[in-house]
């Protein structure tokens, strides 16, 4: 159930990142990637998706937690 949950948090950020990049890609750039600005998101999270799935699927819950958090956070506050 953890992993579901942070499946799904992983997936809402590269969509919240994918949101944030459209807007300083310009259509040229999009269609040079072989994208529309209706499937760029969605395109993005996919990607994702697909990384998670091959990656943690079988991968102690540690070890996903891990991969989760960025190091160069680690301690801020």
């Amino acid at each position: 159930m953890i992993k579901k949950i942070i499946r799904g948090i992983m997936l809402a950020q590269a969509a919240s990142a994918a949101r944030r990049t459209l807007r300083y890609l310009s259509d040229r750039d999009l269609d040079d990637m072989g994208l529309s600005r209706s499937t760029f998101v969605e395109g993005v999270v996919e990607s994702v998706k697909a990384d998670i799935d091959t990656n943690f699927v079988d991968q102690p819950m540690t070890k996903v937690i891990r991969s989760a958090i960025n190091p160069n956070l680690i301690g801020a506050g």
